[in-house]
Order: C-alpha cells, then sequence, then structure tokens
C-alpha cells in the first residue's frame, strides 16, 4: 500500500497532529462520562474510532499496485487483405483486433498491421508498446532509395524492394530510352538500377513496371569541376583532336602536345590559363600505353593525379608496359576471336575485357576501368569514339566522356549528400564534406539547417530537416533538392511515416510496458462519503437507543 502524501510538507504534519489530539481528546471525553453503562462506552469508543480512521484514511488516500495479464491487439490497415489479418492473427495468437475507425479500448501491446494510417491514430498508441508487421501490396514499391544530389558523370544507383505477382520487367526511363532494367520473379524481389548522371542540373527519370509507373526519380547533377588536361600523344589524330575540342566545350583547360615529325611538336591550348598554373601538374593526362614510362606520366601519378590511357592496341602487351612502369596491376582476358566486338551503335571495342581486381573501379557500361594507386591509372579498350560524334550522336559521346571524367577526376572539395526520396515533413539527413572549413549552418529554400560537426571528422558535418515545401528547394543557392508531396497512397511514404513512428515510440517502449501490466487501485471519493456518513449516522442513532 502506498500514499500520495508529501511529508515534506508542514501542513500534513499539522494534519496528522490534529487528528491524533482529536482521537486522544474523543476517547478521555467518553472514559470521562460517568452516565454510560461500559457496554455503551465501548461501542461509542468503538463508533468514534472507526470514523477517525476512515477520516485518516481519506487524508492518506492510499492506494495499491495490482498485477494483471497483459492485452494484446491488432491494428489493422485498411489496404489489408482480410485473410492476411487471418494469418497473422493464427502466427502471434492474438484475437482481438481493430482499425483506425473503432479504436476504443487501450492495450499494453498493440501490433500495427500494414502502413495506412491516419496521424490521430498514431497517437493514441502513446501508452501502448507497439510492433510493426508490413504488409506488401503486390507490384507496389516497398522501399526505394537513390541519391539526390551527384557529380555529373557519377553512377546514379537506385535500389529497392517490391513484391512482384509474375515474371515481369522493372525498368528505369529517360523519356522513351531505356536507362537500366531487370528481371523481376514472381514474389518478394530487391533490384538495383544504374546509369550515368550526365545531364546537368535538375533531372528525372521513371521508375517502369509493364506499363505502370511506380515513381518518378528526382535527383540533382552538380557539374563536375573544371579540370586541367594534357593530351599527351606521339601522332595527332581525330581521336584525340575530337576529345580536346569536347573538353574545351566542357569548360576544362586543354592542352594538346603531338609530334609532328622528328624534333617537332605542336602544342595547342584550349581556355588557356595563366603562367603559373600552366607550370603545375595537369589534373588528368590523356596518352597512349608507350609513353607509359614517360617522366611527365610518372610524376603525375606519383602527385596523385590521373593518367588515361587510349589508343590502346594490343590489350595484353600495353597493360604489361604500364603495369611496370607505374605499378599498377592490369589484367586483361581475351573474350572473342573477332578484331573487335560491338558495343552500342557505331560503338566498337577491343575483344577482351578487364579481370578484378581490388582496387579497380569500371566506367559502367563500358570497357573501361580506373585503378586507384598513389594516383588515378585508367585504361580505355575502346577503339575509337570520335565516330560517333561526327555522325551527331552527341548524346552518346557525352555520355561516355562524362563518365570516364567522373572516374578519373579527383573528389570535390565541397560536396552535399542527401538521400532521396524526400518527403515534406518527415525529418531526413543531410551530410556535408567541405576542405575548407564548415559553417553551423545550411540554407534549404527559406530554411535555416543547423549542421553538427563529426566526432571523427572535422570536415563532416550533418544535419536535419523536415523541408516544409514540396517540388525543389535550392541548397545552398547552387545546388537543389526535390521534395515529395505527402501522398496518403504512396507506398513508400507510407512505410516512412510508419517506420519513423515505430522508431521513437520504441525510446519509451520498455517504461510503457511495465507500466501497463500494473493498475493503481484506490477507492474513489464516493465511497469515503458513503462511508464517512454511514458513521456519522451511527454516532447520531446510538445516544437514542434505549
Amino acid at each position: 500500500m502506498q500514499t500520495s502524501i508529501n511529508w515534506t510538507d508542514p501542513i500534513n504534519w499539522i494534519i496528522a497532529l490534529a487528528l491524533l489530539t482529536l482521537l486522544i481528546g474523543q476517547l478521555w471525553l467518553i472514559s470521562r462520562n460517568q452516565s454510560l453503562s461500559t457496554g455503551r462506552k465501548g461501542l461509542r469508543a468503538g463508533l468514534n474510532l472507526l470514523l477517525w480512521l476512515l477520516v485518516v484514511g481519506y487524508f492518506l488516500h492510499p492506494h495499491w499496485q495490482t498485477q494483471r495479464a497483459s492485452t494484446h491487439a491488432l491494428l489493422v490497415g485498411e489496404e489489408v487483405p482480410a485473410a492476411f489479418v487471418r494469418q497473422i492473427k493464427d502466427s502471434l495468437h492474438i484475437q482481438d483486433s481493430f482499425t483506425s475507425r473503432n479504436l476504443k479500448d487501450e492495450y499494453d501491446s498493440v501490433t500495427i498491421v500494414g502502413q495506412r494510417f491516419p496521424t490521430e491514430t498514431l497517437t493514441q498508441l502513446s501508452n501502448s508498446a507497439v510492433q510493426w508487421v508490413s504488409y506488401n501490396q503486390p507490384d507496389k514499391l516497398q522501399g526505394i532509395r537513390w541519391k539526390g544530389i551527384v557529380r555529373q558523370g557519377e553512377i546514379q544507383r537506385v535500389t529497392g524492394r517490391i513484391q512482384s505477382s509474375e515474371k515481369q520487367i522493372l525498368r528505369l526511363r529517360f523519356g522513351s530510352r531505356t536507362l537500366d532494367s531487370v528481371a523481376l520473379q514472381a514474389g518478394a524481389n530487391t533490384f538495383v538500377l544504374q546509369f550515368p548522371a550526365f545531364a546537368r542540373g535538375r533531372s528525372q527519370s521513371e521508375l517502369v513496371l509493364g506499363s505502370t509507373t511506380l515513381d518518378t526519380i528526382h535527383f540533382f547533377t552538380r557539374p563536375t569541376e573544371p579540370l586541367t588536361v594534357q593530351i599527351l600523344l606521339n601522332n595527332p589524330d581525330f581521336e584525340s583532336k575530337t576529345l580536346s575540342e569536347w573538353l574545351g566545350k566542357q569548360g576544362h583547360t586543354v592542352q594538346v602536345a603531338t609530334s609532328l615529325s622528328k624534333n617537332i611538336r605542336s602544342n595547342i591550348n584550349i581556355n588557356k590559363v595563366g603562367k603559373s598554373a600552366s607550370k603545375t601538374t595537369p589534373d588528368l593526362i590523356i596518352t597512349e600505353p608507350t609513353n607509359a614510362a614517360n617522366v611527365t606520366i610518372r610524376k603525375a601519378v606519383a602527385e596523385g593525379k590521373a593518367v588515361l590511357f587510349i589508343n590502346v592496341t594490343n590489350p595484353e602487351t600495353d597493360c604489361r608496359t604500364i603495369n611496370l612502369a607505374l605499378g599498377s596491376k592490369w589484367q586483361v582476358r581475351k573474350v572473342s576471336n573477332e578484331p573487335l566486338v560491338p558495343i552500342a551503335t557505331g560503338l566498337n571495342a577491343l575483344p577482351y575485357r578487364f579481370t578484378d581486381n581490388l582496387n579497380q573501379f569500371a566506367v559502367s557500361g563500358y570497357p573501361i576501368a580506373v585503378q586507384r594507386t598513389s594516383g588515378r591509372i585508367g585504361v580505355s579498350l575502346l577503339s575509337e569514339t570520335f565516330p560517333l560524334s561526327l555522325s551527331g550522336d552527341s548524346v552518346a559521346y557525352n555520355r561516355i566522356w562524362t563518365a570516364v571524367l567522373a572516374r578519373l577526376s579527383h573528389p570535390d572539395k565541397n560536396s552535399i549528400q542527401v538521400d532521396a526520396p524526400v518527403y515534406s515533413g518527415l525529418q531526413q539527413e543531410i551530410s556535408v564534406n567541405n576542405s575548407g572549413g564548415i559553417s553551423p549552418f545550411m540554407m534549404i529554400g527559406q530554411d535555416t539547417v543547423s549542421l553538427v560537426k563529426s566526432p571523427i571528422n572535422e570536415r563532416s558535418a550533418a544535419g536535419l530537416s523536415l523541408f516544409g515545401k514540396a517540388g525543389w528547394q535550392s541548397v545552398q543557392d547552387s545546388l537543389a533538392v526535390y521534395v515529395n508531396a505527402r501522398n496518403p497512397t504512396d507506398p513508400v511514404a507510407e512505410q516512412q511515416v510508419i517506420s519513423q513512428f515505430v522508431s521513437a515510440h520504441s525510446q519509451d517502449q520498455p517504461m510503457t510496458e511495465r507500466i501497463a501490466r500494473t493498475t493503481i487501485f484506490q477507492l474513489p471519493n464516493w465511497i469515503w462519503l458513503l462511508l464517512i456518513l454511514s458513521c456519522f449516522t451511527a454516532l447520531w442513532v446510538e445516544p437514542k437507543l434505549v
């Protein structure tokens, strides 16, 4: 038994002393009354003592904690079929179930089945332990993730889960063009779709299952920082000429050095920089395997710069030459006896492929790879790419070399990362990496987000934003992120809402379980009043008894 009296309050001690004085005074007066027989004195003393105990009990207001059996129920979403609910009931041995429309009783433990619930319903579960069983609708996304901000040429990866009703194809499309696709089996599937992000600024593609668009992939492509590029070749050719012109149009500084004849070299500069900058080692050198031992090439690799070898004619011999000069570990394997193998329309490659290496990264979709040593060393097995440009297929040409530059470029000094999809009103983390120092705040649209530095890397920080508005929101003026409106029929949004609710609720769940199984019992005030009035009535009637 427990009491709610606060004995640190002096008034409670005064009341207790007054009650004790009242009891002693009543018993003393009854014992001094000579007109009462011994039996009547005992009866009156008993009645007064009982009345005193009731008053003391009301003053102390005692209560008891009693253990009771736990109660469990299912909260069923509107989208969940009855057959699935019966299966969960049988599995968890829970009989009671209700929907958001008929939620009345309070249960110790509630298992949420499905995702589609009003916020008001979820807030009513604050005193219950909560568990979640998701319901995966056929041919609907269970989850999806991609990069909200990518660098031009970087591989955009779209990953997710889906419950497929049959064997079918999941496609990622840009207009009428399929960027990537995957074959789904009947049942649960995880998928990975990827493509190089070559268009600058605000971009989007569609995730299509059959003829149904499941989601729109919005992302922002930031341009690659301008590079200083040196093209070092023994003989001029159309490949290097076309490439140098394309690099110049992309804003890069280019120097083309070729041999015209013995002791005569040609130097062409595009977007020429100042004299001091021209003396530094370029960010990227594009050359041939025969130049692998060149002092300029070896110095660039030693300083952490990038080198790309093109015009490969004999991959096995050329790779050995590169490995011997630069300490790389290139290995190739022949895959065809044909002199060239087609890669795409108007694009051919040598009949070899690279063997895997721990520090080797492929340029997705092309027989080009980059190894990371002290610098970045790339090798291309493509025969020629300039015919694409000459034929007018500038999109394909841009896609190839944008993806190559993304692999060879040094990491940006400033980068902002955010996982998509982002929904308005739901917290989302934003990460910042800045080699020049990080501001404690970031502007997203009209909102200011506070950043907290990483305890292990002072150049990294992260912040949380609620993204109050839907649509494209500017990030630090030069970037943008797309914010989806909260749609109650969007399965991915529903998943995120329930997931964040369960995660936040789980922090208080251990305390909730302990309180939920304990009942506090105390007498209501009307019972105290009835008992006290009964004692007063008995004391009033007692003197009238003969």
